[in-house]
């Protein structure tokens, strides 16, 4: 299944309170997941790389098998 992937993720401080999120679509544009989580502490890279993290698994869980 072909999926659409958007992700961001950012702190505040750099280290910092910090947060990362992900939202997927499929291939008509149909919302299928959005979720953000919030880290107490964390740098730039760790939000981002988390958010990654994060739509990757959700996109395995809604068998993803093409990922744009």
């Amino acid at each position: 299944m072909q999926l659409f992937i958007n992700i961001d993720g950012g702190s505040r401080g750099n280290p910092g309170p910090g947060a990362s999120a992900c939202v997927i679509k499929d291939k008509k544009g149909v919302l299928l997941k959005a979720e953000g989580l919030f880290w107490p502490q964390c740098t730039n890279n760790q939000a981002e790389f988390n958010a990654l993290k994060l739509a990757l698994q959700r996109a395995r869980e809604l068998g993803g098998t093409e990922l744009y």
